[in-house]
């Protein structure tokens, strides 16, 4: 993300360029004051910011308001799960920032968003593909650490990369978190006639369990990624 402030109009540009975003998303985009640890009060709103069909953003977006005093320390950039008429106050799920970066105008204008752990404590996962040619079998062993203790996750198996994201090929068992955030699960695939590929595939870890990710065949709001790897041989 780079931003740029028009001394004249007073108005921010932000220059985006992101992947893994839930395809065809839109999200609400603010800066606030505060940090990304301490979030504060909207200073800027944006117009809502949208993805693709695989979950990228490369766009343009001007300030939907100016702003007197630039880019200033002490405020933040913020992308939330959902677009701006659906947010809900602070501390709901609709609200929740995915994205964040300090903006620090002595360091340049050009920020590193992250996500934000705000899904647990830093969530890492691991999946692991056994191919039975004789049974004709995929046996999919997928472990996840630092989940929020209880949540339920949808695991999928796409066609495509984390940062180009493509349709669903199999389904997998949904993790659910233990007290501790740690989620373990198998899936046997049956009927698979060919090994992964090399690169094509994908698994993919969402912020909602497979009931909730959908809506009318189309992503829903807890469709977002929240943990991706590339299958690899």
């Amino acid at each position: 993300m780079t931003l740029t402030w028009d001394p004249q109009t007073k108005y921010i540009t932000a220059k985006i360029a992101m992947v893994g975003l839930t395809p065809g998303s839109t999200h609400a985009m603010h800066i606030h004051q505060g940090t990304c640890d301490k979030q504060g009060d909207v200073l800027v709103p944006f117009l809502d910011v949208t993805a693709d069909d695989t979950g990228k953003i490369n766009d343009s977006m001007l300030s939907a308001q100016p702003s007197n005093t630039g880019l200033a320390a002490g405020t933040l950039l913020n992308i939330h799960l959902a677009p701006a008429n659906e947010m809900g106050a602070p501390g709901s799920q609709t609200y929740m920032p995915i994205s964040c970066a300090n903006i620090d105008p002595a360091a340049g204008a050009t920020l590193q968003m992250a996500p934000l752990p705000q899904f647990g404590d830093h969530p890492q996962s691991q999946a692991i593909l056994n191919f039975d040619p004789a049974a004709k079998t995929l046996t999919v062993s997928t472990r996840a650490t630092g989940l929020v203790a209880g949540s339920a996750h949808a695991v999928h198996i796409h066609s495509g990369s984390c940062d180009s994201q493509g349709k669903v090929v199999y389904h997998l068992n949904d993790l659910v978190a233990k007290a501790d955030g740690v989620a373990e699960t198998t899936t046997v695939v049956k009927d698979v006639d060919q090994a992964p590929p090399a690169t094509g595939w994908y698994v993919n870890v969402h912020l909602g369990d497979h009931d909730q990710i959908e809506k009318d065949g189309k992503p829903a709001l807890l469709f977002a990624p929240i943990l991706c790897g590339n299958v690899t041989k």
